[in-house]
C-alpha cells in the first residue's frame, strides 16, 4: 500500500514538473524567444529563396524575397529584429 502511495505522488510530482515547466514554455514563449524563432524562420525562408535562384536561375531577388518571406510569417523590421504583426512589443503601449 505505501508503495503506491509513493508511486502516485511519484507521478503526480513529474506531471506537474513538466505542467509548470516545459509544457509552459513551449505554449508561452518570452518575447525573446519569439524573436529568435523569427529570425530564425526568416533565415530559413531566405536561404530557400537563395537555393531557388541558384538552383534554377528562376526567382526573384533578395529584396523580394525578403519580403515575401515577412508576409509569409506575418513579420516586419524594427531596430534589426523580426517582430510578428500580432504580438505587441514590450516597448509599445
Amino acid at each position: 500500500m505505501f508503495e503506491r502511495i509513493i508511486l502516485f505522488a511519484a507521478i503526480i510530482g513529474a506531471a506537474y514538473w513538466y505542467w509548470s515547466g516545459p509544457y509552459q514554455a513551449r505554449t508561452n514563449p518570452s518575447y525573446e524567444e519569439r524573436l529568435n524563432k523569427n529570425t530564425e524562420d526568416m533565415g530559413l525562408c531566405m536561404r530557400g529563396a537563395a537555393y531557388q535562384m541558384g538552383a534554377t536561375g528562376s526567382g526573384t531577388g533578395p529584396e523580394v524575397a525578403e519580403k515575401n518571406c515577412a508576409k509569409k510569417y506575418n513579420l516586419y523590421e524594427y531596430e534589426g529584429r523580426w517582430h510578428n504583426y500580432d504580438v505587441k512589443r514590450p516597448d509599445q503601449q
